[in-house]
């Protein structure tokens, strides 16, 4: 597709270049995973199996079964993830043991390869056996974020760690503790001390949900629930197949002399209709090495297309960054992998969604939050794409829903104190961009686009408890965001009621929606939203408790000290000429002093009044959402410190080696309390091993690094400071026409590309 001439044949890493590195199992938290732009699964720390298999309407229960050798099962020493690929390694004695696996893009299949090395000095006698289980059930209706999935009595919507103890206790006999448990209570991971239990593979393979059958060679396992078959092909003959209810055990024994190898392929297929499955398991297993080659070039090529102009994907392209910064380089381009990565083209509510993360979460759902962080960069990349979920999500309620089910096409979860800031910031993201401001009056649920801009602006009087007659400080003129924290971050108890971050986010919001309305020669009104601005800006700046941090106000005029970096970044993005100097010295001494490790950063400070009862790695002290990295480099340079923000951004470029962006990074180790601390990708917390959040980064090049950020008069470019980079952006797409960003030491000018 790209010529030698064409910038993203100069510039766009290779998939290997992007791909994670080796990690160790002993300090990787959180497995990697495997996608196929419909479906994905979660790798366990076995040689074989996979856990959390989502790909709506299917969905799977506890693994697909363990590899053993003799009466043990090997464990991964070595993990590595590529976006068309998972690795595993490990050791059994002499047998040096490799797995990969890989989902057919674009189909429901998902193939094995392990190969068994004898390292030995002398020949070995090899006995290997492999479970196959077809633990896959078929749902419809409304999904969540907990996604249905089958157990042993059949499906459940219910988290708690039940299929976590089972992944965490492969090849073991243990199948119960006294440890402390995490159930899902009322959508909240709550901690309850009980005996837990789980189920053996023994009861696993003989569950009587599930009913299997040997044909023609292949293993199909009908689900008696649902209408979902699955099918397991080997074309690599085993020596026994051992039927049982939810699959069967095969076995492989082998006299291996030093230096040998044995390979074993198979793969798994699922759906509802047998005759299909048939046909699929015999053509795929007499194309397997095909199939296999072909997963890889799928990746590729569509690697390839997101950066080309007039690509079949998307209807803009991910602009092209050529530069010498290596490690802005690689940072910078592990958002369109993580992008291409969460692709999802196999949902009936849309032609293709970004979902928000996965696998043991959001098999179908899109939150609002999370992909307004990239926002600006969404309405270069996919314009059209982004008009359709807009003039969808408008439809939502946004009090009540934190996003969509792409599934079955309803609001989904909770409301977000955040969405009435994000529907806004995504809807002046895509009008300042396109310049499609015939958009702004079409009719959505009875109102115009503007009137809906309008409403999300002004909503925070809804929230406010201000009334002159209630004897209440003038200061009590703000959004009050209630008192559930599970509304703003979750984790943090004290942050509720009156915060800085989103009363800065409508203050914002009102001077944007003034200059919209001044747009359309409405200037009376665009004045008087701009007055209402200054006051509630004026009120904001009464909540700063000095020392950089800020207070929430409660009801009684009680003030909470919250040092955590949300209000550092809604203010330093949103109200930067209205902090005084020397608050914002003040705000920048706190982020380095408390905040800020060599390679990441803590949401929250291990000083905060909460900090103990915080402790979840996106939002806590002990790591942070990867879209908070972005919120801090853009209010470093909204406050005038661009050079802060690209030191940051070269910092994390370690944090990439382990694949693409995630839920949070947590940091680990026995540094963990200083700034020396480790960094991964977490687990713990109920977190998503992928997510989008982290493609924000990307942007922090686009928005602060070259200064693109339309306003509603018609200026691409806001005014950069200088910064020791320089690089260009290719393919950036404004107003209908793409254009070349050039970077020179600070300096930005913008080309027509011909």
């Amino acid at each position: 597709m790209n010529h030698p001439g064409d910038p993203a044949g100069r510039n766009v890493p290779s998939l290997e270049e992007v791909s994670g590195i080796w990690v160790s199992a002993d300090t990787a938290d959180m497995e990697p995973s495997i996608r196929n732009f419909r479906g994905t699964a979660l790798l366990n720390r076995d040689m074989a199996s996979l856990s959390w298999f989502v790909s709506a309407p299917y969905s799977g229960g506890y693994h697909t079964g363990i590899l053993k050798i003799g009466d043990e099962t090997p464990h991964v020493s070595m993990f590595r993830w590529q976006p068309y690929q998972a690795i595993r390694k490990g050791k059994q004695g002499p047998f040096e043991i490799t797995t990969t696996n890989r989902m057919l893009p674009d189909r429901d299949g998902i193939l094995w390869e392990i190969g068994i090395l004898n390292t030995g000095s002398g020949a070995e006698e090899l006995k290997l056996s492999v479970d196959l289980i077809g633990f896959i059930s078929k749902y419809g209706g409304d999904w969540q974020w907990w996604y249905p999935y089958p157990k042993m009595d059949g499906m459940t919507t219910v988290r708690d760690d039940e299929v976590e103890n089972v992944r965490r206790h492969l090849g073991s006999r243990e199948n119960f503790s006294n440890d402390t448990v995490t159930d899902l209570i009322d959508g909240k991971p709550t901690p309850t001390n009980k005996t837990a239990h789980w189920p053996s593979d023994k009861e696993i393979l003989d569950c009587k949900k599930y009913r299997a059958s040997l044909e023609d060679g292949n293993l199909f396992v009908f689900d008696s629930e649902t209408d979902a078959i699955t099918v397991f092909s080997l074309p690599d003959s085993p020596d026994t197949l051992l039927l049982r209810n939810s699959g069967g055990r095969a076995f492989w024994s082998r006299s291996l002399e030093p230096g040998q190898s044995l390979r074993i392929r198979y793969l798994m297929a699922y759906g509802d209709d047998k005759g299909v499955l048939e046909e699929r398991a015999g053509d795929w297993s007499a194309s397997f090495e095909t199939l296999s080659m072909d997963a890889r070039e799928v990746w590729k090529n569509r690697w390839k297309e997101i950066f080309t102009p007039g690509n079949s994907l998307i209807s803009g392209c991910f602009p092209v960054l050529e530069t010498g910064d290596s490690l802005a380089r690689r940072v910078y381009y592990t958002g369109p992998l993580t992008m291409l990565y969460m692709m999802n083209t196999n949902l009936p509510q849309h032609r293709m969604v970004f979902l928000t993360g996965g696998p043991k979460w959001g098999g179908s759902i899109t939150f609002f939050w999370d992909i307004t962080e990239w926002s600006s960069l969404w309405a270069v990349v996919d314009p059209e794409m982004m008009r359709e979920h807009l003039s969808d999500w408008i439809n939502i309620d946004p009090s009540k829903h934190y996003g969509k089910d792409n599934f079955g096409g309803k609001g989904v979860g909770n409301g977000y104190s955040a969405n009435y800031w994000a529907l806004f910031q995504m809807l002046r993201s895509y009008l300042t961009t396109t310049r499609d401001f015939g958009f702004l009056d079409e009719q959505i649920a009875g109102k115009t686009v503007f009137r809906h801009m309008e409403d999300y602006a002004l909503n925070w009087k809804n929230l406010s408890p201000y009334e002159k007659d209630r004897n209440l400080d003038e200061e009590y003129d703000l959004a009050d965001f209630g008192d559930d924290e599970w509304n703003l971050l979750e984790c943090v108890p004290t942050y509720k009621h009156i915060v800085p971050s989103f009363n800065a986010g409508y203050a914002w919001m009102m001077r944007e929606l003034a200059d919209l309305c001044e747009m359309r020669g409405d200037t009376a009104r665009a004045g008087e939203l701009r007055k209402e601005a200054e006051g509630m800006v004026h009120r904001i700046l009464e909540l700063y408790a000095g020392d950089g941090v800020w207070y929430s106000l409660y009801p009684g005029n009680r003030r909470i000290e919250v040092r955590h970096c949300l209000d550092f970044m809604f203010m330093g993005r949103y109200l930067p000429a209205d902090i005084p100097e020397d608050i914002k010295q003040e705000m920048i001494a706190f982020l380095y002093r408390e905040l800020m490790t060599d390679h990441w950063m803590r949401a929250q400070s291990l000083q905060d009044v909460a900090a103990a009862n915080s402790d979840r790695p996106d939002h806590g002290p002990l790591g942070a959402f990867d879209g908070w990295p972005a919120g801090t480099m853009d209010a470093l340079t909204r406050m005038g410190h661009p050079g802060k923000a690209l030191d940051f951004y070269h910092a994390i470029e370690p944090v990439t080696h382990e694949g693409i962006w995630s839920q949070a990074h947590e940091l680990w180790g026995e540094h963990k309390y200083d700034k020396h601390a480790r960094v991964r990708i977490a687990q713990r917390g109920w977190h998503a091993r992928d997510a989008s959040g982290g493609i924000s980064i990307s942007q922090v090049m686009l928005k602060d690094f070259f200064g693109f950020y339309p306003d509603f008069a018609g200026n691409p470019l806001q005014a950069t400071h200088p910064l020791d980079f320089s690089g260009s952006l290719h393919h950036v797409l404004y107003g209908g026409e793409y254009y070349r960003l050039d970077c020179r030491k600070g300096e930005v000018t913008m080309v027509k590309e011909e």
